[in-house]
């Protein structure tokens, strides 16, 4: 019975102890997001009007044959989204103590761990997605021209990568 007693009361322990860490954690202001661009939001929002336009032009499907007249205004997409990815990645990322712990406690048991200062920011993931998505599209085009439910589909996809990355850089701003 002592040693139940011993496992038990080491348990409470270590549960107080994780419940004063996240307390304390909890009551930090320390930053582990960049802070909000403004810039970068305006250009983000400028590239999803500039796609959306592009998807409208194509809702109602393409044939190869006429792809050169649409190959400036998919490079043009697809150069505002990489240059908008380089710019929200430039951010600096706030480095902090509770990260680097985390991940020497991960390096111990896990392979990857939680990023710090060279994080891939979550709006900088999405950015990418739409930027191969709008090229997939283009090589589809360039090779077989498009359905309009191809269209659909390419621009659902999209839509979800723009829906994160303006969620993610609108939550900065707050």
């Amino acid at each position: 019975m002592s040693l139940f007693y011993t496992r038990s009361r080491f348990s409470l322990r270590l549960a107080l102890n994780l419940l004063c860490l996240l307390a304390v954690l909890s009551g930090c202001a320390m930053p582990l997001a960049p802070a909000y661009d403004k810039a970068v939001s305006e250009a983000l929002n400028a590239a999803n009007t500039e796609a959306m336009t592009l998807f409208a032009s194509l809702s109602l499907g393409v044939q190869k044959q006429d792809f050169p007249s649409r190959a400036e205004q998919y490079a043009q997409v697809i150069g505002k989204l990489d240059a908008l990815a380089i710019s929200a990645n430039a951010r600096p990322v706030p480095k902090n103590a509770v990260t680097d712990k985390v991940n020497a406690v991960l390096d111990k048991t896990l392979p990857a761990t939680v990023e710090s200062s060279d994080t891939r920011l979550p709006s900088v993931v999405a950015i990418r997605k739409i930027a191969e998505t709008v090229i997939k599209m283009r090589d589809t085009d360039i090779k077989q021209g498009l359905t309009a439910y191809e269209v659909i589909a390419f621009k659902q996809q999209a839509s979800i990568y723009f829906d994160q990355a303006i969620t993610y850089e609108n939550f900065l701003q707050r």
